[in-house]
């Protein structure tokens, strides 16, 4: 039995730990949309303010854009992670 405890164990601390990490994925993805939205065309008005932060998520901003790049709609995935509902 002890066996059986530590596997399921393993399994839930492994799929929290998926969980936590995508999350963490999307809120790193939506901070860098607010702040380098312009990349992508969503216009930022306060863009010559957010370059100051450049150096700092320098290393972050090529792997954003290839996840950015392989999604149909980013506004629309995004805005489906809530439920708006009437």
């Amino acid at each position: 039995m002890p066996f059986i405890q530590e596997f399921l164990e393993s399994w839930h601390r492994t799929s929290a730990t998926g969980v936590l990490r995508k999350e963490a994925f999307d809120n790193n993805d939506n901070f860098i949309i607010l702040l380098f939205g312009d990349l992508l065309g969503i216009p930022n008005p306060v863009s010559y303010y957010t370059l100051e932060l450049l150096p700092y998520l320098a290393e972050e901003l090529e792997g954003w854009e290839r996840r950015m790049q392989n999604r149909k709609s980013i506004v629309a995935e995004k805005f489906g992670q809530f439920d708006f509902c009437c």
